[in-house]
């Protein structure tokens, strides 16, 4: 029994990186963890058949809201409830510092709609169930 047994995590970007090793120690810590990546599924699914302990793998892109809600509602349906959600997916491309015009609005609005505003759309939906 962990200090964390029984509680249940979402991880986003889980897949590889920080996102990985945090869903590891989560689950070493006896929590049921949810791994998600937004493209990686083969490397989500061996990161969380690898854990520990329970856990499950939802393939969503956090910048999409009904994949967020997806996500959320696969959660619920497993684990019957959420009590821990680490934001940790984010997105970013290489723009050299001398070459700012390569920074092109479509990059520029995909940061942003991952790393900021879809971070935040998953926090609000998932506020109900981590109050």
């Amino acid at each position: 029994m962990g200090e964390l047994s029984g509680t249940v995590a979402i991880v986003t970007g889980s897949s590889s990186g920080i996102g990985e090793r945090t869903a590891q120690r989560l689950s070493e810590l006896g929590a049921a963890v949810v791994v998600n990546s937004s493209s990686s599924v083969a490397a989500g699914e061996a990161v969380a058949a690898a854990l520990p302990g329970e856990s499950l793998y939802v393939q969503a892109d956090i910048s999409d809201h009904d994949q967020c809600r997806r996500l959320l509602d696969a959660t619920v349906e497993r684990f019957g409830h959420l009590d821990l959600l680490v934001n940790n997916a984010g997105w970013t491309t290489l723009v050299p510092h001398h070459d700012l015009d390569a920074l092109t609005d479509e990059i520029f609005r995909k940061t942003m709609e991952v790393n900021v505003f879809g971070t935040w759309a998953l926090t609000k939906m998932a506020m109900p169930l981590l109050r």
